[in-house]
């Protein structure tokens, strides 16, 4: 039977198409309307009370407090215990982040090698993760003699911790990104004569590329909370070398005083964005 006469007349099917909505619309409508929830809730409990912090910084005094513009940041910024969290923090960023993933990135090789050992390695990776953190603590203090802790090898302790912790979660992401490199590329490398080093430097690293760039804003999210252990280890006021950004917000809170809390928030929160935004717009550009 002809296709006019089973559907009916060709200008009525028209008619009826044009009611109807396309898929990518429908997709793109069904996507805003389970999207907004999160964004209504980023911006009202997030973003709303992040620019709250950011005009309180601006200003001295309580309920109507008066604008003082930068005074406040310049007195925050000449503090020395500021300047000793702050630059504990981002030593710790600056070695704790890329050994992170350099250890995540050579034990994910060996565990997708298949090598001697990777299958134990595989098993009890993601152990640290389920272990709390005070019985994390309470070990580390039994092993590691008092006047280390109480001394500039506390950093390095605190810093051991952060990488045995949080190895094995970059570990499971670098491995996911592994798997999805074909296998032929490695093939056809071999066959034109490239090296496991070459392979490694224009097929492995290239690939993994957006694995790589999320791990490192995992790492720099869970390189802040290393300040539990920080904590547990040291107590309100540790050793100078592990006085970090968040001791030095903690102490400022239960001091009251919160305009050097909310100049510290500013100024940790900036560049943990800036460096966020820049993973990602490298990210981009990769892909």
């Amino acid at each position: 039977m002809p296709e006019s006469k089973r559907n009916g007349p060709i200008w009525m099917n028209k008619g009826k198409q044009r009611g109807q909505m396309s898929l990518p619309r429908r997709r793109g409508l069904l996507g805003g309307i389970l999207f907004f929830p999160i964004l209504a809730g980023t911006l009202l409990f997030f973003a709303l009370p992040f620019c709250m912090v950011v005009g309180f910084s601006f200003g001295f005094g309580g309920g109507q407090a008066r604008f003082v513009g930068a005074e406040n940041y310049l007195k925050v910024m000449s503090s020395e215990s500021f300047r000793l969290a702050a630059g504990n923090t981002v030593k710790f960023l600056a070695l704790g982040v890329p050994l992170l993933l350099v250890l995540g990135l050579l034990l994910a090789l060996l565990i997708h090698a298949a090598l001697p050992g990777s299958r134990l390695c595989s098993r009890t990776i993601l152990l640290p993760l389920v272990l709390p953190i005070a019985s994390i603590v309470m070990v580390v203090e039994r092993l590691v003699p008092s006047p280390v802790l109480e001394s500039p090898g506390a950093f390095w302790v605190l810093l051991a911790l952060y990488l045995w912790k949080n190895c094995g979660y970059i570990t499971v992401l670098l491995l996911a990104g592994l798997s999805l490199i074909p296998e032929e590329l490695y093939d056809t490398a071999a066959i034109e004569g490239a090296n496991r080093r070459q392979q490694l430097c224009y097929i492995t690293l290239p690939l993994l590329a957006p694995s790589l760039s999320f791990s490192a804003v995992l790492g720099v999210m869970n390189n802040f909370k290393s300040y539990r252990e920080a904590f547990l280890i040291g107590g309100k006021y540790p050793h100078e070398s592990i006085y970090l950004l968040q001791h030095f917000l903690n102490n400022n809170f239960e001091n009251l005083n919160y305009t050097r809390l909310a100049v510290a928030s500013v100024l940790t929160a900036l560049p943990i964005v800036l460096a966020t935004v820049c993973v990602l717009i490298f990210q981009r550009r990769r892909s």
